[in-house]
C-alpha cells in the first residue's frame, strides 16, 4: 500500500507543480534599491499567460496607487512591458494578477525602493 502512496505521490506533484505557469523575471525585482527611476515593470512568464491586472503602489504614502498607463491586454503573450510614470523617492509595491493557459489565477508582488 505505502509503495502505491509513494508511486501516485511521484506522478501527482510534477504534474500539479506545472498546471500553472510560473513568473520567470520581474523588473524591478523584489527587494532593490533604485537611485534612478525605472522605465518599465517587465514581466515574463513560462509560458502566454493573459495579464488581467497590475498595480504600483508607494507604500511610504498609505499605498497611494499610481496610475499606470496600460497598453489593451486582450491578448496572451509571455512578455509584457508596462511605463513607469515619473515617480518621486520611495518605497513602492507591483502586484499583479494573470489568467494561466489552463484558466488558473496566478498572482504574485514584487516592492523596491527608489532613493
Amino acid at each position: 500500500m505505502f509503495k502505491i502512496f509513494l508511486s501516485f505521490l511521484f506522478i501527482l506533484i510534477p504534474t500539479l507543480s506545472y498546471s500553472h505557469s510560473q513568473l520567470i523575471d520581474i523588473l524591478p525585482k523584489n527587494n532593490t534599491v533604485h537611485t534612478k527611476i525605472p522605465t518599465e515593470i517587465k514581466l515574463k512568464f513560462r509560458s502566454k499567460v493573459k495579464l488581467v491586472k497590475i498595480d504600483l503602489n508607494n507604500i511610504s504614502n498609505n499605498t497611494k496607487k499610481i496610475r499606470l498607463d496600460l497598453p489593451s491586454f486582450k491578448t496572451r503573450s509571455n512578455e509584457f512591458n508596462i511605463p513607469i510614470p515619473s515617480i518621486n523617492a520611495g518605497k513602492y509595491n507591483i502586484s499583479w494578477r494573470a489568467l494561466s493557459p489552463d484558466g488558473h489565477i496566478i498572482k504574485g508582488r514584487s516592492k523596491f525602493e527608489l532613493r
